[in-house]
């Protein structure tokens, strides 16, 4: 572990280890009471306010589910003003069990303004109460419902890209598959942020980051029992994305990895199975950085949001 720290970035370290959110016993709740963990992130967010841009439109709004009597929950964001905006269809984090859109707020702010996209961030069903495949049935049917209605929004449903960071990584590359197979609406990038990508947690980094800061492998190990619901000798087909076994025909792809995080290894095995298919792939390392180091104010996290909205900028480019 002290190996690892030394190589962490000193300010980032520095704010990490003064968070409030250090109070949560995430791996023992993990193991032990995950739904409590969405209750003790909730009772530290109380009086967290970020004031709304004056130029950026927030709304909540409810959609449909295909299944009956349900509907999903979408937070969305876009510049006041502006139409046939790119979208980025957008899945939190937190190990498929906590996280909320809102969590995401002090970042999307910033973004949908600096890069002029509708962000829309899907408020999923979370395991084990909902284990595998609510998430991604919830993110293709908005999907899907983004592919008619993308106009209410201004948004333009022939430039979406899809992306989420960690679990909502994951969820977003399981989508990606799908959305290939059933040929219904059509992605034109995936953006991955530290994603996991296997439930062996057999990789190097897995053992060599096992006890990394912000993410360890028991951690990992007990994600993926609740999402998939203890079918892990058998996971059903895209709930895993590095056991899909076909590659072919998926949509260029952003993945971005920490250099000291153990998830770090799924992530470029998963980049070199789309390059071999013949998928674009930018791959980038942030040096210094552990899982979710972005949630973090730090220079580290500061040059990181600019070098992100350069990336949307390449992408968005490349839509037109």
């Amino acid at each position: 572990m002290n190996k690892i720290i030394e190589k962490i970035d000193p300010e980032l370290w520095k704010v990490i280890q003064s968070s409030p959110f250090n109070e949560i016993e995430y791996e023992d709740l993990l193991i032990n009471h995950p739904q409590k963990i969405r209750e003790e992130e909730a009772r530290l967010s109380i009086g967290e306010i970020i004031e709304i841009p004056e130029q950026l439109h927030i709304d909540n709004i409810e959609i449909p589910s295909s299944e009956k009597n349900r509907t999903i929950r979408l937070r969305t964001y876009r510049p006041k003003g502006k139409k046939n905006l790119p979208i980025l269809i957008y899945y939190h984090g937190g190990a498929f069990i906590y996280g909320t859109p809102e969590q995401y707020d002090f970042i999307f702010y910033k973004l949908a303004l600096d890069t002029e996209l509708l962000i829309v961030s899907v408020d999923y069903r979370l395991a084990p109460e909902y284990p595998f495949p609510a998430a991604m049935e919830d993110g293709y049917d908005t999907l899907l419902w983004l592919s008619e209605h993308a106009q209410q929004l201004d948004g333009d449903k022939n430039k979406m890209i899809i992306g989420g960071s960690s679990a909502g990584g994951t969820i977003a590359a399981s989508i990606t598959h799908l959305v290939r197979d059933k040929k219904e609406v059509k992605i034109h990038h995936q953006y991955l942020l530290y994603p996991p990508m296997s439930h062996l947690l057999q990789t190097t980094s897995m053992q060599e980051l096992a006890n990394a800061p912000m993410q360890t492998k028991e951690a990992a190990k007990w994600m993926w029992i609740y999402y998939l619901n203890n079918k892990l000798s058998n996971p059903p087909q895209y709930a895993v994305p590095l056991l899909e076994d076909n590659f072919q025909n998926l949509p260029p792809a952003t993945i971005i990895i920490c250099e000291l995080d153990p998830l770090k290894d799924e992530a470029i095995i998963y980049a070199d199975l789309l390059k071999e298919a013949g998928t674009i792939v930018n791959l980038y390392e942030i040096k210094g950085a552990v899982h979710a180091f972005d949630f973090f104010e730090c220079p580290l996290s500061d040059n990181f949001y600019h070098q992100q909205v350069k990336i949307f900028n390449q992408i968005i480019h490349q839509l037109k």
